[in-house]
């Protein structure tokens, strides 16, 4: 049994291993240049772990000996399923690693941008040094304590970032597609609607995924009605925001500033009027990006790989694909 690595991930020695205990072990640690690349590294497979750069329908039609397809991530709209599916081919994902990482960096962004740290940091290169100046407004910044944060979405990262909140002391507002009393309780915070959750909130932020119901859910009409010293957030994905609505809205000062770590095309492109905002913090991406959760990914992927040798697969994406597995 061959197995591949088709892109980079975080692979330690004890996992590089296990997987050779397993099997022929490939690995290749830089991305494929193209869909042609990465169908030569896969063609002879029975399982590929992929990180970032996908599975196309191409792939899975080419590989004939492939079995099993291990995605290193959560997110997996950047494998065909259905091809996947059709070929009896089962996809696995790692469907929860990252819930401390993006709630944490969601505070990250969100004191950065109200202490003005950047900007600070970025004068004291230049040789500024202008703390002494008691009426000095170049780094005054507001607190996180008495202010409102809306939280869209309570899944797992949005239930973390309530819980660290509260240690902040703010008050907190959430809103989600799926209310249920008993999570309310859970999380001391009652939901509400996304109208009163926009107009009373200091910072808000999204954690919900991409679906049709989702994209673009943060346009010109949800951003006028945000307070015009707000902050948005962004570390759900990209398209969930408008971004021209939102280039407009910090143009014309309708919200004050925005903390973005995915955007609607990415990389970003180097033209990309974003950039030329003052008062946008841009991150590539990298809002799940610790060593501890790279570690529980890659724990994870694995753990999917060693049971569906075993014939209990865990973290099934297309599900349909195990009971068109078992037709006589």
């Amino acid at each position: 049994m061959k197995i591949v690595v088709a892109d980079p991930i975080v692979l330690h020695l004890r996992y590089h291993k296990l997987l050779e205990s397993m099997g022929e072990l490939k690995v290749y640690n830089t991305w494929p240049s193209s869909d042609d690349e990465l169908v030569e590294r896969v063609k002879d497979a029975s399982i590929v772990i992929v990180g970032r750069y996908g599975f196309p329908a191409r792939a899975f039609e080419e590989a004939e000996n492939l079995r099993m397809v291990a995605v290193w991530q959560t997110g997996y709209d950047h494998v065909d399923l259905d091809a996947a599916t059709k070929k009896g081919i089962v996809v696995s994902n790692v469907p929860g690693y990252a819930f401390d990482a993006v709630a944490e960096f969601v505070f990250a962004q969100a004191l950065n941008l109200l202490r003005r740290l950047h900007e600070a940091d970025r004068s004291l290169r230049e040789g500024e040094f202008e703390w002494r100046d008691y009426i000095c407004r170049a780094y005054r910044g507001n607190q996180l304590m008495g202010k409102t944060i809306g939280v869209i979405g309570a899944g797992n990262i949005g239930k973390r970032v309530i819980e660290i909140a509260r240690g902040f002391k703010m008050e907190v507002l959430a809103c989600t597609a799926h209310p249920d009393p008993e999570k309310e309780k859970q999380l001391g915070v009652r939901f509400t609607d996304m109208d009163t959750l926009l107009t009373r909130s200091d910072i808000v932020t999204l954690h919900v995924p991409l679906t049709p119901s989702t994209e673009k859910m943060i346009g010109a009409e949800e951003l006028m009605k945000m307070k015009r010293t707000s902050i948005l957030i962004n570390t759900a994905r990209g398209e969930v925001v408008d971004e021209a609505a939102l280039l407009s809205a910090l143009r014309g000062g309708h919200i004050a500033a925005a903390g973005l770590d995915v955007f609607e095309d990415e990389p970003l492109p180097s033209n990309s009027p974003l950039l030329g905002q003052s008062n946008v913090l841009l991150t590539p991406h990298i809002a799940f990006l610790s060593e501890e959760s790279l570690a529980e990914c890659t724990s994870v992927t694995m753990d999917n790989i060693r049971l569906f040798l075993q014939g209990s697969p865990q973290n099934v994406v297309n599900p349909d694909v195990l009971q068109k597995n078992q037709r006589p």
